[in-house]
């Protein structure tokens, strides 16, 4: 017989390439390490800032620069990325072939661009990538930005946080060690996290941030200012089409008062010309609520962590609206620390991005550790959230917790997934549900189900419960038709520290009533042994304690519902302790052999 020699196929060059995908609200960076070097890619027209624009034009599609270069730019879709923050599964745009599209297959037609221009530029093919999200992106979000980019041919090695991102090139470049805020602006999202950096290992420790907060946000207000103070144009008389092209006129405005200061600016508006002066100082003033808002979501995450500005080294300027002038004064005023801002803003992300995939493929030394951003549960009874993976937590993650049945007999449960910090399941985001069955029927509290929650490097939560008798087992499948305004993720950590008292007084309550409940069952349960073993007094007694708790039930007097509970639980001890005593004398009444 002939022996076949089995070798492991040899890694081609290709596919030790794996490019880092910034994959932003306005623009989009693609870059790669190719040996020691860090290259950011260029377009056709010889561009590292991609504007992420599709335009479906006349049976073909057009990309970035050459969407924006071309006559019909404003039809183009813009600001996809913020799709994913809603339900991206409508179909609600209109592609070359007339036919509707989803967000999803928007962002796939884009990333096949991304790919092509890769392609060309470095003259090999690629396939391995490292994407780029939002801190605040939940489990939902995140997957179908996967989703848009496996569509598109692509191997998504892992998706990053953009704060992340940025703080690990960095770490790496900047040789940098200690505790870094990474202050995240961009065209569409906020992001800050707080970043430990020390030698090899980059460990998240805290993010947070604004969804829908970003430089698109200050062209808005600004473009709004000028309409109303400087034009007395009324926005409501202006197309669509008009408001678009105004708007981006004003971003272009914004940039150039960054150097300039002042300026005089002619104005198109409904076939009349207008020129106006416009000042740095006047821009400042619009935009200083919304920088106020974010030196605020800065101080709270601060807060949460217990982090005293002293022992942080310094803020990362992240994204391309941080090279506004204004935000870089108004940290330096409030938090009284070096702003850094060494590697320019626009191409920080993609570069970090570029070099975790880089270590990926070829191994390193350097540990990158990220965090969830909102707890991770299930409901229980009650309508309860027991958290499995709290906020926060370093992931990849995995946790498990068993739990049990709440009635006699109960052969199926309901295994319904939440994300949110309050302590009831109604005031918490519910990601999905699914049906355990097959559970063998046995008295309340005896099943055992064990809930396993693996949340992977990539933030993609995945949920499996298993009866350990019967070995049944059942896993989530997410529901992708929800509703999800991911501006609520900011709110949601906010309003649990505003309602802690109020919600914990509630699941202090809740957990009383579940406990009374629980105990009235169990006494009743064993009626016949009660009026077999206690004197009329006795039983009396229970009675008239059973009827007093399922009075005080009907109330919210959480102590007054706890001290029943205990005046009932003291009436029935002389009852507990016969019971264990004729159990007791029936074991010892057997033969040995039966015993044992």
């Amino acid at each position: 017989m002939n022996l076949i020699k089995i070798k492991e196929p040899s890694v081609s060059e290709d596919s030790k390439l794996c490019i880092g995908i910034d994959f932003g609200t306005t623009n989009s960076v693609c870059t790669v390490k190719l040996g020691d070097q860090v290259k950011v890619v260029e377009d056709d027209q010889g561009k590292t800032i991609i504007p992420t624009l599709v335009l479906y034009n006349e049976q073909k599609s057009i990309f970035g620069n050459n969407a924006l270069g071309h006559n019909n730019y404003l039809d183009s879709v813009f600001s996809v990325k913020r799709d994913f923050t809603s339900d991206y599964d409508i179909r609600k745009y209109l592609n070359s072939n007339n036919e509707k599209v989803t967000s999803v297959e928007v962002s796939k037609d884009f990333f096949i661009y991304l790919k092509n221009i890769c392609e060309k530029n470095l003259k090999r093919k690629i396939f391995d990538c490292v994407v780029t999200v939002p801190a605040y992106f939940d489990e939902k979000a995140r997957s179908g930005i996967m989703r848009a980019a496996f569509m598109a041919g692509l191997r998504v090695r892992r998706l990053i946080n953009e704060p992340t991102s940025a703080a690990f090139a960095y770490g790496l470049e900047k040789k940098k060690k200690g505790v870094f805020f990474i202050y995240d602006l961009g065209g569409g999202t906020f992001d800050v996290s707080l970043l430990k950096l020390s030698e090899g290992i980059f460990k998240v420790m805290a993010t947070g941030g604004d969804p829908n907060l970003g430089g698109d946000d200050f062209d808005q207000l600004f473009a709004d200012y000028i309409l109303k103070s400087k034009l007395n144009v009324s926005a409501n008389i202006i197309s669509d089409k008009d408001r678009i092209r105004f708007v981006k006129q004003c971003k272009s405005i914004k940039e150039n008062l960054q150097n300039k200061g002042l300026l005089e600016q002619d104005f198109e508006i409904n076939g009349k010309n207008f020129t106006v002066s416009l000042s740095l100082e006047e821009f400042n003033k619009v935009i200083e609520n919304l920088v106020d808002k974010t030196i605020q979501i800065s101080k709270v995450l601060l807060d949460e962590v217990d982090m005293p500005i002293e022992d942080v080294s310094g803020f990362v300027l992240v994204g391309g609206s941080t090279k506004i002038n204004f935000i870089t004064e108004k940290l330096k005023t409030n938090f009284k620390t070096n702003v850094f801002n060494d590697i320019d803003p626009d191409y920080v992300v993609s570069k970090g991005a570029a070099l975790h995939g880089y270590e990926l493929l070829n191994g390193s030394k350097n540990i990158l550790l990220d965090v969830t951003p909102l707890s991770l549960g299930l409901e229980t009874m009650g309508g309860l959230m027991e958290k499995i993976i709290s906020r926060n937590s370093p992931i990849p993650s995995i946790k498990d917790q068993l739990f049990t049945t709440q009635e006699n007999g109960q052969t199926a449960i309901q295994i319904k997934v939440l994300q949110g910090e309050r302590e009831t399941s109604d005031k918490n985001r519910c990601l999905g549900e699914f049906i355990l069955s097959n559970i063998p029927p046995k008295p309340a509290g005896i099943p055992r189900i064990k809930v396993i929650f693996s949340l992977d490097a990539d933030g993609i939560l995945y949920v499996s419960a298993k009866d350990e008798e019967s070995g049944s087992e059942s896993d989530i499948s997410l529901k992708t038709n929800e509703n999800l305004d991911l501006a609520e993720m900011r709110s949601i950590v906010e309003s649990s520290i505003i309602n802690a008292k109020d919600d914990m007084e509630q699941r202090m309550l809740i957990e009383s009533k579940i406990k009374a409940k629980t105990f009235l069952n169990e006494i009743s349960s064993v009626k016949k042994d009660i009026e077999l073993l206690c004197s009329k007094n006795d039983i009396k007694n229970i009675e008239l304690k059973m009827k007093k708790l399922e009075e005080v039930l009907k109330t919210n007097d959480c102590d007054l519902i706890n001290e029943s509970i205990d005046i009932l639980n003291k009436s029935t001890e002389s009852f507990a302790q016969r019971k264990i005593e004729k159990d007791f004398s029936k074991v010892l009444g057997k033969d040995v052999e039966e015993i044992t």
